[in-house]
């Protein structure tokens, strides 16, 4: 099974929200200790073991609208069917300090998500990330107004809301690996972490 949080790399993306997928990533690596330092694909890879099974923790190294050319590539080399692959991705839908696990759908107009359907299908499991939508857009301005927000680099009130989430993800992750991305949802799709 494959896990990719999507992000852009290089320092200027660090701190953006566009990088929820890389801070999910970087929180279950350092929580089962996975050496991310392999390289291929264009992503940064390491093996994740669970309950004596081996797995692949990525983050594409593409940036983000060229995402599925890394995951593809990775999939096919690891024998990996759609349906054992799961995406961390920001999602603007959805307020800060809630996810959302999904087994398939749309790319709800994420450009990482785009990249990969076009490049493997839909049937592929989806961990959004809130990050939540700025304030004050309207119609004419919406489009710049997104961009900006999620490549803004977040405030130490809203980082604080996601030390919060990324607290949770290595577990919904290992629920996810042991086939139980259905409890995973149940248990955490409805809880609202900023009220933590």
């Amino acid at each position: 099974m494959i896990i990719a949080g999507l992000g852009n790399p290089g320092k200027e993306y660090e701190n953006t929200r566009h990088n929820a997928g890389f801070w999910a990533a970087d929180s279950i690596a350092a929580k089962f200790r996975v050496d991310m330092s392999q390289r291929q694909h264009q992503a940064l890879s390491g093996q994740l073991l669970m309950h004596g099974q081996q797995h692949l923790l990525v983050k594409p190294l593409t940036y983000m609208n060229l995402s599925g050319e890394s995951i593809a590539g990775l999939m096919i080399d690891n024998d990996v069917p759609p349906e054992e692959l799961l995406v961390i991705v920001d999602d603007i839908n959805l307020p800060a300090g809630r996810v959302r696990m999904r087994a398939c759908g749309s790319d709800g107009g994420h450009n990482g998500l785009k990249s990969i359907i076009s490049h493997i299908g839909r049937n592929f499991w989806r961990l959004r990330i809130g990050v939540g939508q700025p304030e004050g857009k309207n119609d004419t301005e919406a489009h710049h107004t997104l961009v900006s927000h999620v490549l803004g680099t977040v405030t130490s009130e809203e980082m604080a809301v996601f030390r919060q989430v990324l607290g949770e993800i290595p577990e919904m992750a290992a629920l996810w690996l042991l086939g139980m991305g259905n409890k995973a949802m149940t248990r955490y799709n409805g809880v609202d972490f900023s009220e933590n």
